[in-house]
């Protein structure tokens, strides 16, 4: 199985292992407020993607999006902890529905 790797811990599918009814990723900064999502993948380099997983969003942990903000960035938590991202780091996590996806966290 071909891996992206979005950080040197997590690591996605290539597009081609994907299966054809696995749930479509779209920008975390689509979500809307009360959404339950699971990270899918980080589309930015390792640094980005070592500090997502250092403040508690690594790839297939699941949060919640508590709030959007006007500009675009979103406040959201996973377990106890809140982060607040503005809009381009909102736009480079990917995620998909909790409801839609495997359990991974």
């Amino acid at each position: 199985m071909n891996m992206l790797r979005s950080d040197s811990r997590d690591a996605v599918p290539a597009p081609e292992d994907v299966p054809a009814d696995a749930p479509r990723a779209f920008p975390l900064a689509l979500a809307q407020g009360g959404e339950r999502l699971r990270i899918a993948a980080f589309k930015t380099g390792k640094g980005l993607g070592r500090k997502l997983s250092n403040l508690g969003l690594p790839v297939g942990s699941e949060i919640e999006v508590l709030q959007r903000q006007a500009g675009g960035g979103v406040v959201v938590s996973r377990d106890s902890t809140r982060v607040a991202l503005g809009a381009g780091t909102a736009q480079k996590i990917m995620v998909f529905l909790a409801a839609d996806g495997p359990d991974r966290a």
